[in-house]
């Protein structure tokens, strides 16, 4: 890699982290357990309905 893109994404990353660590400190009820578990919750609904979603499409595939 050349060494002004090393730099360039070194930069990006050390910005990203901060904007996460800025985030954090003012939001820290964003990691409280209610909100964790709601959180869960609905990532599972959502990979039950994409998991569904394929296996659908796979049937009408291989019908096809």
């Amino acid at each position: 890699m050349d060494l002004i893109l090393q730099i360039s994404l070194a930069v990006i990353c050390l910005f990203l982290v901060w904007r996460i660590y800025k985030t954090i400190t003012q939001n820290p009820e964003a990691f409280s357990k209610e909100n964790i578990n709601k959180s869960f919750y609905a990532m599972g609904i959502l990979g039950l309905i994409l998991t569904g979603g394929i296996a659908i499409l796979v049937i009408l595939l291989r019908a096809s």
